[in-house]
């Protein structure tokens, strides 16, 4: 028990690197221990001060904290009390082992009103933001925004990793989607939206509606037709746009995806989404090879085996991200 208040103390008050933040995500995540982990994190919860007040309106606090417990899984009865820096972090970390362990969530309310939507490592969700818009947050992934996006002029999100958005339409009140140099406007549409540094991505892919990507790298916009994607490309500083079968590339939203008669090109971009991981299929490999199987919450790898037991390919990881096809 010791150990484990140790590791949750060292990560609530102190700064901690995003990779770190990561680890321990999946450390809490865990079914190993998880009692010791949810008395230690109610025992920070009672240690809380309830003197560290900040200048905003308790109530406002009160309420944004109570409709978080309403959303935990089981819920927990913790006492109620004006929200600090330090009793924001516990909260969240509270949220971490009271949801479900396939189901992370985390609101975060931060102390300039923001919310802060967050998948864990593994995991993904479903939530529908103030203005009735359904966004799913892919795994190791964040959406934020501020207490102020019902009443202000534009609905403003900032996106870490991927969602998929199904925006509500509003003629008035523009939707727009910052993710690192890329940013989309939108009135009412569905689209897939990716922003993952560790692979170089910032790419944004249309199922239907029309969106308009600029990027703060380039004075260029481009409005995207459904079924097209368009991505920041660094070398030439341009916008690239391209066509592609946009069905791919929300598919990671559901339980399952079903691969009936799919070409292994259309089946690599699905997992991509799937595994927030890159393939690469050599030039010797006919990508228009059609195969069928379904795929559920299986591992990476036993996805990889099923794809070499139906076809004449190895798939081989490179690293933890990248698979490269190619002939046995």
């Amino acid at each position: 028990m010791d150990i484990v208040r140790k590791i949750i103390r060292a990560y609530l008050y102190n700064p901690m690197p995003e990779k770190v933040q990561r680890q321990f995500r999946s450390w809490c995540l865990r079914e190993e221990g998880s009692h010791e982990k949810t008395e230690a994190l109610r025992e920070e919860w009672e240690r809380l001060d309830p003197a560290a007040v900040l200048p905003t309106d308790e109530e406002a606090y009160r309420g944004k904290l109570a409709r978080l417990h309403g959303e935990m899984r089981p819920p927990l009865r913790l006492r109620t009390i004006p929200l600090s820096r330090r009793a924001a972090a516990v909260a969240a970390a509270v949220v971490v082992l009271a949801m479900s362990v396939e189901f992370f969530v985390v609101r975060h309310l931060t102390a300039d009103s923001t919310t802060v939507l967050v998948t864990a490592e593994n995991s993904k969700g479903r939530f529908t933001l103030p203005d009735g818009s359904v966004v799913w947050l892919n795994a190791d992934s964040r959406l934020a925004y501020s207490n102020r996006f019902v009443d202000s002029e534009k609905r403003e999100v900032r996106l870490e990793g991927e969602a998929f958005f199904d925006v509500r339409r509003d003629t008035l009140r523009p939707f727009e989607v910052t993710m690192g140099g890329l940013e989309v406007r939108v009135l009412g549409t569905r689209f897939n939206a990716s922003h993952i540094p560790d692979l170089g991505i910032e790419e944004v892919t249309l199922l239907s509606g029309s969106v308009e990507v600029g990027h703060d790298g380039s004075r260029e916009t481009v409005r995207l037709l459904p079924d097209q994607s368009c991505a920041y490309d660094t070398v030439s500083g341009r916008l690239a746009v391209r066509n592609v079968r946009a069905s791919n590339y929300g598919s990671w939203t559901g339980d399952s995806i079903v691969f009936d008669n799919m070409t292994l090109e259309d089946i690599a971009v699905n997992l991509e989404h799937w595994y927030n991981i890159r393939i690469r299929i050599d030039d010797g490999v006919d990508a228009s090879t059609r195969i069928s199987f379904t795929l559920r919450p299986e591992t990476l790898d036993e996805t990889l085996r099923i794809i070499e037991n139906l076809t004449h390919f190895a798939c081989e990881r490179t690293d933890r991200q990248h698979i490269t096809i190619r002939k046995r």
